[in-house]
């Protein structure tokens, strides 16, 4: 019978690797179990159902009486084409040319007798999605 030897240097260089593997695997494991961190600071909370659909041009929505808790609106515009589109109160988000590549969300103080959004294409075919919503809380951008 005969016994093979193996070389140190060898046996090393293979545990070496395999707890270089394992603490990889580990470290990796250990990420995905770390706590979400919690925001900056305080949040906008909608206090009415949003209003939503799919608009080409400059277009004014309704949105609704306010509740009476409302105090800003919350946009979110998702741009299907190329063209630039502005709210009411001057946010202004840039599509490019590829759909669905650029969205932006923002919210802004609601001003009193305001029950709707205007929003100003500078190309009438521009095309895009757009939802908004009363809240209460801190504005966004």
């Amino acid at each position: 019978m005969s016994i093979m030897r193996r070389s140190p240097v060898l046996v090393l260089t293979g545990l070496l690797a395999g707890l270089l593997i394992t603490g990889c695997t580990a470290g990796d494991l250990e990420t995905e179990k770390q706590p979400q961190p919690a925001p900056a600071g305080p949040v906008p909370s909608a206090v009415a159902e949003p209003v939503s659909g799919t608009y080409t041009g400059t277009q004014t929505i309704e949105l609704g009486e306010p509740p009476e808790d409302a105090t800003h609106i919350g946009a979110e515009l998702k741009c299907l084409s190329a063209g630039t589109l502005t709210l009411t109160d001057g946010f202004e988000v840039i599509c490019q040319a590829s759909p669905g590549t650029t969205t932006a969300k923002s919210s802004y103080e609601l001003q009193p007798g305001q029950h709707s959004v205007t929003i100003t294409a500078t190309k009438p075919d521009t095309q895009y999605e757009a939802k908004f919503v009363y809240e209460n809380g801190p504005s966004i951008r």
